[in-house]
């Protein structure tokens, strides 16, 4: 019997959802090993270190390989797809790798190079948050695309809920509902850790709420950003806006000169991106979020946390018409959240479920 699962993982936010699984699989015995696609420096991640990972840790590639732009990362992900099969070989034996699982995550371009080459080396494509679905080929891009073609490739689907399960219901393979995301988990590990960034630490048990936006299809409208950024500026009069400056909103915000306006304005604390753990942290003690974030939005759900989706379309359910408010398209509608926030308070649903449990058995079933 093969003891080794191995995980495909290319950007931090697929550590992030993926790491309980593997704390899963170690302690049922299993070996379990990283091949780390390059798309993001997974070993700068305080995640590595906690999850003490008993196998190998491969990397096809380095993030620096990748240049910046849409036409860089299409090279960057045919040029590793090509060579990542014999990269792979020689670290681990044909034999080990047939039939073995082979997990991969989400809906990346990773995730998509994993299914490739997983059924390039024999392996059986192991596919966890599967089923979400826009149905929008083109929003969001290229997501939905990759979603469909690792469908196509994978034999297992773990798909977090009844929607996303009942979306795979013409899937070739296994189909298993794990009834929420893995993210669940993830969130329960983090109200154990330290925080460790020093200006959360600050923020603890101050009045305030988060601000994230980050994706391309709002940063490129600078006529939305600018009034977005009005709305935000005048709601920080009432408690402290944290903003998380994303390095592409950062070059956004001073392209348009807000940054230094907003550097000078007492009621913003801005930070960088800060580990998954801290940001956690950072969330839980808000009042509110708005943000344009998939996993936000799944996060918040589960702490129950009020929260504005800056998103006209979401292939994620979670939370919405409950603790989640989708953005209606009119930037006075951020004032109206704002205003009427508590209302939106849910209970917290760390208890319900271990859905990284439901994964690992069901891979030591098989």
């Amino acid at each position: 019997m093969n003891k080794s699962i191995y995980f495909f993982i290319g950007t931090e936010a697929e550590l992030i959802k993926v790491f309980p699984v593997v704390i899963e699989c170690q302690n049922a015995g299993k070996t379990c090993h990283i091949i780390a696609s390059g798309q993001n420096d997974l070993r700068k991640s305080r995640i590595i270190d906690f999850m003490k990972l008993n196998g190998k840790f491969i990397e096809l590639s380095k993030e620096t390989d990748i240049k910046k732009s849409a036409a860089g990362l299409l090279s960057w992900f045919l040029s590793v797809k090509k060579r990542a099969p014999r990269i792979i070989k020689k670290h681990f034996h044909t034999a080990e790798l047939s039939g073995a699982d082979l997990i991969v995550h989400g809906d990346t371009v990773s995730t998509m190079m994993g299914a490739f080459v997983g059924k390039k080396l024999g392996m059986r494509v192991c596919h966890v948050e599967a089923g979400l679905r826009s149905h929008n080929l083109l929003n969001p891009f290229p997501e939905e695309i990759d979603r469909l073609i690792t469908s196509r490739l994978a034999g297992v689907h773990f798909a977090p809920g009844s929607l996303p399960t009942e979306n795979l219901r013409n899937a070739k393979g296994i189909v298993v509902n794990t009834e929420y995301n893995t993210i669940l988990d993830s969130l329960a590990w983090s109200k154990k850790m330290e925080i460790r960034t020093k200006a959360v630490q600050d923020i603890q048990g101050e009045d305030y709420f988060v601000f994230v936006m980050h994706r391309q299809e709002n940063l490129m409208n600078n006529d939305f950003v600018r009034q977005v950024v009005k709305q935000i500026r005048a709601l920080a009069r009432e408690r402290k806006c944290v903003l998380i400056l994303h390095k592409i909103t950062e070059n956004k915000f001073n392209e348009l000169g807000i940054l230094d306006k907003l550097k000078k304005d007492i009621h913003f604390v801005m930070m960088p991106r800060v580990d998954y753990f801290d940001f956690m942290k950072l969330l839980e003690g808000a009042q509110y979020v708005i943000t344009d974030g998939g996993s936000n939005q799944e996060e918040l759900h589960y702490m129950g946390k009020p929260c504005l989706i800056m998103r006209k379309r979401t292939e994620r359910q979670e939370g919405i018409g409950e603790n989640a408010v989708m953005y209606s398209g009119k930037t006075d509608s951020i004032n109206k959240f704002a205003v009427n926030y508590k209302r939106y308070q849910r209970e917290c649903l760390l208890e319900k479920c271990q859905p990284s449990k439901i994964i690992c058995n069901t891979l030591c079933r098989q």
